[in-house]
C-alpha cells in the first residue's frame, strides 16, 4: 500500500521531536542581534527553527536551551521565556488583527452590534461572527444565538478597542460580521492556531 506524500516540507519540533508539514509549526529565526524572534507567516530569511503550536512546547524549547542548539554557530540570545510567550501572544493577535483590516478594506466586513445583528437576521448569513473579548455578556449571548441559527462560527478575540483600530473606525466595536468566504477561512485557521498556543483544547 503506497503511502500518502505529506503536502509541504517535513519539520520537527525542537521540544518534542513530533515530525509534520512546517505550516502545522510555528517558526521561529534570529534577529540580527540574536533574539529569537516568532516568524509566523513562515516568510522571514534565515535559518529556522520551529515548535508545536503549543505554549507547552515553547516553554520546554525555551528552558532545555534548545533554540541555543538549533541555531548553533550563531549568536544566540537565551529566550526569556515570559517575554518569548508574551511576544508570540501578542503576534497571534496582530494577524487576527491584520486579516480582520485586510477584510475591512476590502469591503468583507460589518461592524457594532446592529449593523451585525441586522446582517445575522437577514437572507444571506455572514461567513464569521467575531466578538469581542469585553463585550457585554448580554449582548454577546443574543448574537450566539443569532449566529447558532444560521450556523455562523463564531470567534471570540481580541478587546471591543482592538477590534474597532482594526476595523477602522474611531470608536470601540463590539462585534464584527466577516462576509467572506476566503477572509473567514483564513481568520479560522489564525485563530485555530492561537487557541492551540493558549492550549484551550483539551486534547493537548
Amino acid at each position: 500500500m503506497t503511502s500518502r506524500k505529506a503536502p509541504g516540507p517535513q519539520r520537527s519540533c525542537i521540544a518534542c521531536r513530533r515530525e509534520d508539514d512546517q505550516a502545522t509549526f510555528i517558526r521561529f529565526v534570529l534577529a540580527p542581534d540574536g533574539t529569537v524572534t516568532p516568524d509566523l507567516g513562515h516568510k522571514l530569511p534565515g535559518r529556522g527553527a520551529y515548535t508545536c503550536q503549543s505554549r507547552r512546547c515553547v516553554h520546554d524549547a525555551v528552558a532545555r536551551r534548545q533554540f541555543n542548539r538549533a541555531f548553533k554557530g550563531s549568536h544566540v540570545m537565551a529566550p526569556d521565556l515570559q517575554s518569548l510567550t508574551t511576544l508570540l501572544q501578542e503576534s497571534m493577535e496582530q494577524r487576527i488583527g491584520n486579516y480582520l483590516a485586510l477584510a475591512t478594506k476590502a469591503g468583507a466586513t460589518l461592524s457594532g452590534g446592529e449593523a451585525v445583528e441586522r446582517c445575522l437576521k437577514g437572507a444571506a448569513s455572514p461567513s464569521l461572527l467575531v466578538l469581542a473579548t469585553n463585550i457585554a455578556p448580554g449582548s454577546a449571548e443574543k448574537l450566539v444565538f443569532l449566529a447558532a441559527q444560521g450556523a455562523v462560527p463564531v470567534l471570540r478575540v481580541l478587546t471591543k478597542e482592538e477590534l474597532g483600530q482594526y476595523v477602522g473606525k474611531e470608536s470601540d466595536r463590539s462585534a464584527v460580521a466577516v462576509v467572506s468566504d476566503g477572509f473567514a477561512q483564513s481568520l479560522v485557521k489564525e485563530f485555530e492556531r492561537y487557541r492551540n498556543y493558549l492550549e484551550e483544547e483539551s486534547g493537548r
